[in-house]
């Protein structure tokens, strides 16, 4: 194994103890001593990767967001309509949130209040995901899908917002439920009131 593997499979001992911690205990009651408790390591050897507990903390979402850039890039190929890929987008994101509840639980409940999350590394690959589903509203205003005077920034946050709502809800009962439950009928909510032109309300 060679000097760079070994140190890329140390730091990711650490992110993986840090953000199971995170999720079971939170973010400020967890001390850089129980994270490399966790990952077998001495404590001065965390600082040898990271700063310190924030630095950790804003590298946690780094690989779920570029893993999740990619993936959503093969899951929209070869679907065709907005309202489809709208969909697509809304089943497969919380299926990809469901699959890692550990990250998303650090990534929703602590992250993203974070202001210093703007200036990460990671930030560009967050926009450059939700850049993705800006050009799904626009191509659907474009084809007549979606209203012509729809504004896809807007539709954006409202979409966002709602998947948002609906994932911090569920990690904060304790994932008890699927996020899948009532799905189908909040989507229909969501387009039917996107399709509702401004001036017949």
């Amino acid at each position: 194994m060679s000097k760079n593997n070994g140190k890329e499979d140390t730091r990711s001992r650490i992110i993986r103890a840090a953000t199971n911690l995170f999720a079971e205990q939170g973010y400020q009651q967890t001390t850089i001593a129980e994270i490399a408790k966790m990952a077998g390591l001495a404590e001065g050897s965390i600082y040898e990767h990271f700063r310190g507990k924030e630095d950790l903390l804003l590298t946690i979402p780094d690989e779920w967001v570029t893993n999740a850039v990619e993936e959503l890039e093969i899951q929209l190929l070869g679907i065709e309509g907005a309202i489809n890929k709208l969909r697509k987008f809304l089943w497969w994101y919380l299926h990809y949130i469901q699959c890692e509840p550990q990250t998303a639980k650090v990534v929703f409940l602590f992250l993203k209040t974070n202001p210093n999350f703007l200036q990460t590394d990671v930030y560009p690959n967050v926009k450059t995901f939700y850049a993705y589903l800006l050009r799904i509203f626009e191509e659907g205003r474009d084809s007549g899908e979606l209203p012509k005077d729809l504004d896809p920034f807007v539709a954006r946050s409202i979409f966002l917002g709602t998947i948002e709502h609906m994932v911090i809800r569920w990690l904060i009962k304790g994932m008890s439920y699927s996020l899948f439950d009532n799905l189908d009928q909040t989507f229909k909510i969501l387009v039917n009131g996107m399709r509702q032109h401004p001036s017949q309300t």
